[in-house]
Formats: structure tokens, C-alpha cells, sequence
């Protein structure tokens, strides 16, 4: 025993929160352009031309740590499932505010939303960023909107 005391794993409320405040990045050719869930994406949309865009990572399957290892070998299998899909996607990552909790997805152009929530519960994701072209960028949390959380206007909740 190390002494360090165990976190109790966030509530979809408090997941939601974090997850509406991190910052995502595309990489496209030898750049990496910001988008932030509320914010408009005007950079990203004039270097990729799309109707939507979905961000979406297999990285620590239900909120809980998978060890890199582990991440790897989701974060592939979830790129073998896009490329026989046949849509087109680009490199990208999310992060916490403060530039760690790094996990690394993918950017998917034109994805129907409901494709979208089959990767995302396929691979045990909570939420996926989304936005169509034009529009702020959205979260959207794949469960129902929990008691506790206040609306907020560019977060849905589905079920």
C-alpha cells in the first residue's frame, strides 16, 4: 500500500463537466487546430470540409483508468472500425484543461449521430463531442440527463 487515497470515480454530472471543459485538437497535415465544446469551430471546418464532425476515443473504456497498454489496443481497434467504415477521420485527442488527462481519438467527418452513439457504447464511452458545420461544438453524454446536473445549453443527454 502507497498511502495514496483511492478517488471515488465521478459522477456523470461532474464527467459531463470536465469533459465540457477540456480542449480538443484535430491534427491535420503538420498543425493541430483547437475546438471547445460551446465555441464555435471555424478553424477546424475550413481545414476539413464536412457537413459534422465527431470526436470520439476508445481511451479508459466507463471513466476508469485502462493503462496505456490498454488504451493502445482500444485506440486500434477503434481505428480498424473507422477505416472499414470507410469515413473519413483525422487524428485528434482531448485533454483536460490544464494539458493532461490526454486521451487520443479520432475526428470523424460526416458520421450519422447514430453511428456515432454505437462507437461510443461499443468502445464504453460516456460522451462524445460532436457539431455540425456552422454550429458550436456539442457534447453529447450516452446516458440520461442525471438529477443533479443543470441544463446547459450545449451538452444533450441520450438513452
Amino acid at each position: 500500500m502507497t498511502g495514496d487515497i483511492e478517488r471515488t470515480p465521478p459522477t456523470l454530472g461532474e464527467l459531463a463537466r470536465l469533459y465540457a471543459a477540456a480542449h480538443y485538437f484535430v491534427a491535420v497535415g503538420r498543425q493541430e487546430w483547437l475546438f471547445q465544446v460551446g465555441q464555435p469551430a471555424g478553424d477546424v471546418e475550413r481545414q476539413l470540409e464536412a457537413r459534422s464532425f465527431q470526436f470520439v476515443t476508445a481511451w479508459n473504456p466507463h471513466s476508469r483508468p485502462a493503462g496505456e497498454h490498454r488504451n493502445l489496443e482500444a485506440g486500434q481497434a477503434l481505428e480498424a472500425r473507422l477505416l472499414e467504415s470507410g469515413l473519413t477521420f483525422h487524428r485528434a485527442l482531448g485533454c483536460n484543461a490544464q494539458g493532461g488527462a490526454i486521451e487520443h481519438g479520432w475526428l470523424v467527418l460526416d458520421l450519422a449521430p447514430e453511428q456515432a452513439d454505437a462507437l461510443a457504447r461499443d468502445f464504453g464511452q460516456a460522451g462524445t463531442v460532436y457539431w455540425h458545420a456552422g454550429e458550436p461544438v456539442r457534447l453529447r453524454m450516452q446516458h440520461p440527463q442525471p438529477h443533479d446536473y443543470a441544463d446547459d445549453a450545449f451538452t444533450d443527454w441520450i438513452a
